[in-house]
């Protein structure tokens, strides 16, 4: 059985595009805890970025039927996020379904599972998040569920959440919070730079240090 909940709450496109420069790490900065995917979860390769509304996707372990029904549901620039429960027993992704992702323009795949093919998922243009690799093949039996709210590297994840991926990790926005969390994470980043100019002029210890120091408590042995 396939349960698939058809309509969804997508964030307008010009709010998701406000992270379409931003670190998943300075992001996750303002959003605190709870909010990024286990570290297990990584690119199939260096300089992989995804960005998208999250199609939510729950398979068991070894099966891929959801998987495709996914790739026929989902809309272009959705980013198909699926717990697999953390197996590595049977891939659903490989050459063949990041391809079909690709063609039909979907944003990526992020995934608490294995895939395969991995040589030619790393030369294709399309980001993949998983976490490991496994050459065995899925069976398409089913069950699945297709937009409802899973848990996903340990994250509560809701259809129409905002995922951005990078070399970092992933993490997920909620979309109510996302014009804020934007904001709030390039004021950061130009604190940052301001900082990292001091260092390079010599000015190398922040003015909090010494009053953290004396709180925690320095003692010489």
């Amino acid at each position: 059985m396939i349960y698939y909940k058809c309509e969804i709450a997508r964030p307008a496109r010009e709010i998701v595009a406000l992270f379409h420069d931003l670190p998943s790490a300075t992001v996750s900065d303002i959003l605190g805890p709870g909010h990024v995917l286990a570290q297990r979860i990584r690119p199939v390769r260096p300089g992989l970025r995804v960005l998208g509304p999250a199609f939510t996707l729950k398979l068991p372990p070894r099966d891929n039927l959801g998987m495709h029904f996914a790739i026929k549901a989902a809309q272009p620039g959705d980013v198909i996020i699926a717990d697999q429960e953390g197996t590595a027993v049977g891939s659903p992704v490989g050459e063949i379904v990041a391809t079909a992702d690709k063609t039909k323009g979907i944003a990526g795949i992020v995934l608490d599972g294995v895939v395969r093919d991995i040589a030619c998922l790393r030369d294709m243009e399309f980001p993949v998040f998983a976490l490991g690799v496994y050459p065995q093949q899925c069976v398409k039996e089913g069950p699945a569920s297709i937009n409802l709210p899973i848990s996903c590297g340990g994250v509560i994840v809701n259809p129409g959440d905002i995922v951005l991926g990078d070399d970092d990790g992933v993490v997920v926005i909620p979309p109510e919070r996302a014009a804020e969390v934007a904001r709030l994470t390039r004021e950061k980043m130009k604190a940052e730079q301001k900082r990292l100019a001091a260092i390079r002029a010599g000015d190398i210890y922040p003015a909090w240090l010494d009053d953290a120091l004396k709180e925690a408590g320095v003692q010489e042995i």
